[in-house]
């Protein structure tokens, strides 16, 4: 009974022991497959949240080109830029938004092309945002030129340029180039580097008369001269308008458009002029000329459709925005007589305000510097007398040295000047000076006595009248020359341009000159030296002792950016940006 009872017992035992080892397997199965469950409910929310991620990030990348877009063109926004905006959204009812916010920087005043912009993008649910993504990005407007030539440009040392250039042919550079060069070639310094013309996409603006005063309200200025006046600001912006030539003579405030359909001349100081939204802030078809002592300032975008002419006499132009010539800028030298006969600098002649005979001076450099009247066959051609006068003091003697020259449009053909000649072509007198005429293939010359170069301050005259000798007059004493070559009779011809500083070889002055006068008619010996202002026949008068003129451009996108019309009459927009790239992103 008892092995009965035993073997019971054993055999209960092992059916425990197995059903203990078929629920321990249960269990390891089911603990198995819990953790297969609970890995699998992680990989599936990793990978959503994943994503997700990469949606955000995918919309805050748009986000931040769609601000570039809009930074790039704000003629379609209310303000001078897009600030940004919230709830933006790239495809109606996705339930994904993006926020962004922009800042100018303005940390630096010289550069107004950087921009800091904050793109948060998220997707609701309900009222709660998830997958938020934010990124901080740097945006730069590149290239964005800041002054437009459609010439050959020398810019003097007291020009500042911060930003781009575009030269449509060769440029020289003596000032400061804060960006890059787009020329035919370029010299001189420059912050950026020099690049192919064909390199940049921008255009020039196209404005003219006809759609300014036809698609905006005008104000008609009907004086071709105004003062101490105001004009705007207007709602809705407006145009002022001058059909013809106009001069701003001082104190005159512009809130809108200036638009001149002919030359202006601006001269005094206060003259500002601030453009409304999406309009240039000044047009003029002829040239601008700014004169002696003027200020001028332009907030916006200024567009010459020939030349720009700034006195070298203490004169400030200030450009925030763009200034677009379609000629050339040139430093000029002015003219006393009235006349208004003024020479352009050539290669960046340096003002003496102190140092001259009477009062300043100009200082050339003896390798390429001149001072160019390219109108003067205007008033010289036609001339049957003439008494021509100058100031100079040379650096060195003993040299061939231009000081004035009146030449043909090559520049190789002289018909009237004074140089210091080296060893006499005729006479051989050392040292000597040379004066002379030409009439055709006729020259009248005449060759000083020796040794008369010097490197102290010296007066020199020529006089001439047909049918009589050339006649050179050295400190108000006329000189027995070493060589003469007789009268000669008509009237002078052919002339181009007048020349100060150089000859017809290119033989150039290296030193300083002061007081050039032309009359045309002869002049008494005492009234040759020295010098009497007012004479009757003066045709023109540099008197060179300017202190030299400040200009300043400064690109400024958000307050060029202009809408203009395609010749079929399209509405199209404009800026001075032609590209812009995100310089940094980082997420927050």
């Amino acid at each position: 009974m008892a092995l009965i009872v035993n073997n019971r017992l054993a055999i209960n035992n092992r059916k425990g022991v197995a059903l203990l080892v078929v629920l321990g397997i249960v269990m390891a199965i089911t603990i198995l497959s819990l953790g297969f469950l609970s890995r699998s409910d992680v990989e599936l929310a990793c990978g959503q949240n994943m994503i997700l991620r990469t949606q955000m990030d995918s919309l805050a990348e748009s986000g931040l080109e769609h601000a570039k877009g809009l930074i790039l063109n704000p003629q379609d926004i209310d303000s001078e830029y897009w600030t940004g905006a919230t709830s933006q959204q790239l495809i109606a009812g996705s339930g994904d938004y993006y926020d962004v916010a922009i800042v100018l920087d303005e940390s630096n005043p010289a550069d107004r092309c950087n921009y800091t912009i904050d793109c948060n993008s998220y997707r609701l649910k309900g009222a709660e945002q998830v997958g938020r993504t934010s990124f901080e990005a740097k945006l730069r407007l590149d290239p964005c030129v800041a002054l437009w030539t459609g010439s050959d440009v020398t810019l003097w040392s007291n020009v500042q340029i911060n930003g781009d250039v575009y030269c449509g042919n060769a440029l020289f550079n003596k000032g400061w180039i804060g960006g890059d060069v787009f020329a035919q070639t370029v010299s001189g310094s420059i912050a950026g580097q020099g690049k192919a013309i064909a390199d940049l996409s921008l255009v020039w603006p196209r404005v003219t008369v006809s759609d300014f005063t036809s698609r905006y309200g005008t104000v008609t200025i009907s004086s071709n001269t105004i003062s101490a006046v105001t004009y705007g600001p207007y709602d809705p912006v407006r145009v002022c308008y001058c059909n013809g030539s106009l001069v701003l003579a001082g104190d005159v405030q512009i809130e809108g458009m200036l638009l001149v359909d002919g030359d202006l001349t601006v001269c005094g100081d206060g003259n500002v002029i601030t453009a409304g939204k999406n309009l240039p802030a000044l047009l003029v078809t002829g040239d601008t000329r700014i004169e002696a002592e003027a200020y001028l300032e332009i907030n916006g975008l200024a567009v010459v459709d020939s030349n720009l002419l700034i006195a070298g006499d203490a004169t400030t132009v200030n450009v925030l925005g763009g200034l677009f010539i379609q000629q050339t800028i040139g430093e000029v030298s002015e003219d006393s007589s009235g006349n208004d006969h003024f020479g352009v600098l050539c290669s960046d002649p340096t003002w003496r305000p102190s140092g001259g005979q009477i009062s300043g001076a100009l200082e050339f450099d003896g390798v390429d510097d001149t001072v160019r009247d390219s109108a003067a066959g205007g008033y010289l051609n036609g001339l049957a007398a003439a008494t021509v006068s100058v100031w100079v003091k040379s650096d060195i003697v003993n040299e061939d040295r231009g000081i004035m020259v009146a030449a043909n449009s090559a520049g190789n053909s002289k018909y009237m000047g004074i140089r210091y000649d080296q060893g006499g072509s005729y006479g051989g007198a050392a040292r000597c000076i040379k004066a002379f005429v030409r009439i055709g293939l006729d020259t009248a010359q005449v060759e000083s006595s020796a040794y008369v170069q010097t490197t102290a301050w010296q007066h020199l005259a020529m006089v001439w009248e047909s049918g009589q000798n050339v006649k050179l007059y050295i400190n108000g004493i006329e000189d027995s020359p070493s060589f003469d070559s007789g009268p000669i009779s008509g009237v002078i011809t052919d002339v181009a341009t007048l020349l100060l500083g150089v000859s017809s070889q290119n033989q150039h002055w290296d030193g300083l000159i002061d007081d050039l006068r032309i009359y045309n008619r002869v002049l008494d010996a005492n009234d040759i030296y020295p010098q009497v202002d007012g004479l009757p026949g003066e045709m023109l008068h540099w008197r060179l002792d300017g202190g030299g003129s400040n200009v300043t451009v400064t690109a400024a996108p958000t307050k060029a950016a202009v809408v203009v019309w395609s010749a079929e009459g399209a509405r199209q927009n404009w800026g001075q940006a032609a590209g812009a790239f995100l310089r940094s992103i980082k997420r927050r």
